[in-house]
């Protein structure tokens, strides 16, 4: 019990500094920062910028309200990239427009994982619109997009958190990337991926990820998978801790 209201208590607070951010973003038409950086060892929830969060389903219109830096969440910051000799478990995520960038530090704040921010050498267009077609079209040819980041050995962690919105009902294509790249070094582990969505659910995202890690005849254990649409992260935390407690 004083486990779950410890850990509560951490999410409560990542909530409250997103909302005052949100809130004072919502004053401007631009935004200071769109990445987190490294504060004692934790996310700064207070440098994500995710205007779309505590948005109406009305004013959201399924992620079509969902705006973007055209940069990744990355224009005014570098890559979030919290890295430890001792941690046995690393969330590592891809987000475009700040909501699963938010989850992701709900995610750390529960796990003390060390974290890894995947970014794309060519980054997706601010219009949702053009974000969605170049995905289709990524897939439909198997043509992922070129990953702009240091991987560094994993061989450390037993636990692997993999963070992704839904495109197209299925896994982003920055995430697929990294399976492709890096799924080897995945073998033997525990795979636990949190999703953020336009409203209609994972789609087949896991499906995709053990797909592309079994193409690579690499056996991992893939847990339950956590998902939230991406206008109410900020309301992730019960939930959230209970899918947290029941992964192995």
């Amino acid at each position: 019990m004083m486990k779950k209201i410890l850990l509560a208590g951490m999410l409560l607070f990542s909530t409250l500094t997103i909302t005052a951010c949100r809130q004072g973003n919502q004053s401007s038409n631009t935004s200071d920062s769109s990445t987190t950086q490294i504060s004692g060892g934790k996310m700064d929830t207070s440098q994500i910028n995710a205007p779309q969060v505590g948005l109406s389903d009305d004013d959201w219109n399924n992620s079509l309200g969902t705006v973007s830096d055209g940069q990744d969440t990355n224009s005014e910051n570098p890559a979030t990239r919290i890295l430890t000799d001792d941690a046995d478990s690393i969330v590592i995520y891809f987000s475009r427009s700040g909501s699963t960038e938010l989850l992701a530090s709900k995610v750390q704040a529960v796990s003390n994982a060390d974290v890894l921010e995947l970014t794309v050498s060519e980054p997706y267009s601010s219009d949702y619109g053009e974000t969605v077609e170049r995905a289709n079209e990524e897939r439909e040819v198997d043509n992922d997009p070129v990953l702009n980041v240091d991987v560094s050995d994993l061989s450390q962690y037993q636990t692997v958190y993999l963070g992704y919105p839904i495109w197209g009902m299925t896994l982003a294509e920055p995430m697929a990337s990294f399976l492709e790249e890096y799924g080897d070094e995945l073998a033997g582990k525990t795979l636990a991926p949190f999703s953020t969505n336009g409203g209609y659910g994972l789609g087949s995202s896991v499906d995709r990820i053990a797909s592309i890690l079994s193409d690579q005849g690499v056996d991992a254990n893939i847990t339950d998978a956590y998902e939230i649409e991406g206008n109410k992260v900020d309301q992730a935390d019960a939930s959230l801790l209970d899918w947290f407690e029941q992964l192995p």
